[in-house]
């Protein structure tokens, strides 16, 4: 998904610990937890997924918009082109940078590739059955549009349906998209207040053959653009001002310091509003910031950064070992300001209110609004590999806010039964944590799962192994006390060696706030 809608509530959520008889638990380190967190601290003062660097290579994202935000410059300022982006190279970070779905990998491709001259409609279609995901995408991307995810807000929806229209035009298959699908898109895209998916909207119903109206995000536009920077965030701004065909000069002084910004999409929306009436003879804009390397797939943003999903298991570490008070100040202060900012993600909001919801905190207006919309979520009657992402964010909240089971059906093939997956593990656990035990159970019948949970550790799997265990508590499994004096040792070689109470996924590396969060539940 794109940087905006792209987090989910589909955050790792373990089983509550119960059952597994009357047996001896030692007690587990992390008497320093709180304070060696620091050790994740992100540059927005929010929990990193792991303690490694990241941003030394390539990703679809600032792929994606990097080659576009520099497509847009490569004839005014040298005449130098932009790299040709090396099909192989594309295919490759296709197949194995799996942050995103197949569908949005697939977006991010098209996008990359239309930012090159000479481009063909087949090269994206080429480049997906290359990586093997082009089924997947276009199933993914079709299915959505028919019938969006009811669990994403109104404007993650219209932001997804307008990036999956423009993927399925860029790979040709367009025609299958209904015209009643296409024009409940643009209604829905009159209705929507924020310009950017809006502007999104726009311009794939426009290469549909549709014309879309902006009525709600248009409302009151030439103030906002007259007004001061603090009035809208400048990606926001920038799609403002494309929509209206319009450049203020106090839009225009609030647009030029994000071309430095740290997100490509940002930097590629304000470039093309600068360039707004522009002449030939008007001023050249500084050079774009993201280094497009020679096979041209452009890095991540050295800038290190943390996310909601990080910073929820972290909570829920520091829950585990019962230092919710204790947790950072940093982080109380910064979760406590995304609660109080009126221009907070609306998809943010729910992991937002879970998160604040598990530090016992009091983070405001948006985080109340998180929790209202995690009572709201419609959890699927079935679980599908369509529906999974939705599916298990809806658990994850009803699971945080104690809402109850809700009847939902959850099989497992034949294959599964005997071992189950590290996914249906997860699926396992937060069915339990939803209040859906005796489901979960079933679930687990026929399966050792301190057997597995055995293997996983000697495999190097902390994560797998914590759910495993979470899975054999709720199932009522007898877990040996041999196991439980024996898990302290088997988890050393899992903590950081800079950092030890913090927890690698696997031995030797560094540490993550998912890994620390399973090591902490386990030794609960």
């Amino acid at each position: 998904m794109l940087a905006a809608v792209a987090v989910a509530i589909a955050a790792a959520l373990g089983a509550s610990l119960y059952g597994g008889g009357a047996v001896e638990r030692p007690g587990p380190p992390g008497g320093g937890l709180a304070e060696q967190l620091d050790a994740l601290r992100g540059a927005n003062d929010l929990v990193r997924a792991s303690r490694a660097d990241v941003g030394r290579e390539p990703a679809l994202y600032p792929t994606a918009f990097g080659r576009l935000e520099a497509a847009l410059t490569e004839d005014r300022r040298t005449g130098e082109t932009v790299p040709a982006v090396s099909p192989a190279a594309l295919a490759d970070l296709a197949r194995t940078d799996a942050l995103d779905t197949p569908a949005w990998r697939a977006h991010y491709v098209c996008l990359s590739l239309s930012g090159s001259k000479g481009a063909k409609p087949t090269d994206a279609a080429t480049v997906l059955e290359r990586a093997g995901i082009r089924e997947q995408a276009e199933s993914e991307a079709l299915a959505y549009l028919r019938a969006p995810d009811r669990g994403d807000d109104g404007l993650t929806s219209l932001a997804t349906r307008a990036a999956f229209l423009t993927t399925l035009t860029c790979l040709d298959r367009e025609s299958e998209v209904s015209r009643a699908t296409l024009d409940r898109l643009a209604a829905d895209t009159a209705r929507a207040d924020q310009p950017v998916p809006v502007l999104y909207a726009v311009e794939a119903l426009r290469v549909a053959g549709v014309r879309a109206h902006t009525t709600r995000a248009v409302r009151g536009a030439d103030v906002l653009l007259e007004g001061g920077c603090a009035g809208l965030d400048p990606i926001q701004r920038a799609a403002l001002a494309l929509l209206r065909q319009r450049l203020p000069q106090a839009t225009r002084d609030c647009l030029r310091p994000a071309l430095h910004d740290s997100d490509p999409q940002t930097r590629w929306l304000v470039r093309r509003a600068l360039a707004l009436g522009a002449s030939d003879s008007s001023p050249a804009l500084p050079a774009p910031v993201s280094g497009i390397r020679s096979d041209g797939l452009v890095a991540k943003s050295p800038a290190q950064l943390g996310t909601l999903t990080a910073t929820y298991n972290a909570a829920r570490a520091l829950t585990a070992r019962a230092q919710q008070e204790q947790a950072p100040g940093w982080l109380k202060k910064r979760l406590r300001q995304m609660g109080a900012d009126r221009h907070l993600d609306p998809s943010d909001r729910v992991l937002l209110a879970m998160t604040c919801h598990r530090l016992a905190l009091a983070c405001g207006p948006q985080a109340e609004k998180g929790v209202e919309e995690a009572a709201a979520l419609k959890v699927p009657p079935r679980l599908t590999a369509e529906n999974e992402r939705g599916w298990y964010g809806a658990m994850a909240a009803r699971a945080e806010f104690g809402l109850g089971c809700r009847h939902t059906s959850v099989d497992l093939s034949a294959d599964e039964r005997s071992t189950l997956s590290s996914r249906s593990l997860r699926r396992v656990v937060v069915l339990a944590d939803a209040g859906c035990a005796a489901q979960a159970a079933r679930l687990t019948e026929g399966t050792d799962l301190v057997a597995r949970a055995r293997q996983a550790l000697a495999a190097g799997d902390l994560v797998t192994a914590s759910d495993a265990v979470q899975a054999a508590l709720v199932s009522d499994q007898s877990i040996p006390q041999a196991f439980w004096s024996e898990l302290p040792g088997l988890l050393k070689r899992y903590r950081d060696a800079r950092f030890p109470e913090l927890y690698a996924p696997s031995p030797g590396g560094a540490a993550s706030a998912d890994a620390t969060r399973a090591a902490y539940y386990l030794l609960a």
